[in-house]
């Protein structure tokens, strides 16, 4: 794990880092993933979510699902939805070990949402090929909401207040980007970076990763001008 990557784990890790501005905002982002993520997932398959968050979508994929592991290696994360999932007959909380430790071909799909702009290259390129070899032979990869080079800030901005607008958060979105502005979310961009591709980028480092991808037409989740890339092993 690269430095860069560690800092984002830090900031993750922290218990108020004013991402979400409220309960509403956090149930709206991960209704609309569930939304977009089920057309995606095998009946009775095995399924990875790697970088899972707080994993509201998890319940709605093991409906579905066989068996859901769920991934993130920031460890506050990882307590929390282990103790929220801890008896669920069908949901497992890895940890870095345990992860690495599951079998060649033990996964039928693969989530990677809103992860990719926290890892450096370096990391990336190693992670997928970690994805590569937990994918079944027919297996699917899915990333999403990859951030495109020289997207301006307005357009995330525009993008989260017209989804507060519509789902009736509209204020407290205000003051949370206000919050987030004054926070240490700037330093540690860009202290730790903030990694973008352009769409033939994520295909090409997919591709020298043994996948054959698509770029889908539309982005998973509420933030539309970001990218999806679907990806199966190649060869």
């Amino acid at each position: 794990m690269t430095d860069n990557t560690a800092g984002w784990i830090d900031f993750w890790n922290r218990p108020n880092n004013a991402i979400y501005v409220n309960e509403r905002n956090l149930e709206v982002h991960f209704e609309t993933l569930r939304r977009d993520v089920v057309a995606f997932i095998p009946a009775g398959g095995r399924v990875l979510d790697f970088g899972c968050g707080d994993a509201l979508i998890a319940e709605a994929v093991a409906e579905r699902a066989g068996t859901v592991h769920l991934f993130d290696a920031a460890p506050a994360v990882q307590r929390r939805i282990r103790e929220r999932f801890a008896g669920h007959p069908r949901v497992r909380v890895l940890d870095a070990e345990s992860l690495a430790a599951m079998p060649d071909g033990s996964v039928d799909l693969i989530i990677v949402i809103s992860v990719v702009q926290y890892l450096s290259r370096a990391d990336l390129a190693g992670l997928m090929a970690q994805w590569r070899r937990l994918l079944a032979p027919d297996g699917q990869l899915l990333v999403a909401d990859v951030v495109e080079p020289h997207t301006p800030m307005y357009r995330d901005v525009g993008s989260q207040l017209t989804l507060a607008w519509r789902h009736g958060f509209f204020l407290a979105a205000l003051c949370g980007l206000a919050k987030l502005a004054f926070s240490d979310y700037r330093r540690i961009r860009r202290e730790s970076g903030f990694s973008t591709y352009m769409a033939a980028d994520m295909l090409g480092m997919l591709a020298d990763a043994g996948f054959k991808a698509k770029h889908l037409p539309r982005n998973v989740g509420p933030t539309p001008h970001r990218n999806s890339f679907l990806a199966t092993k190649a060869g």
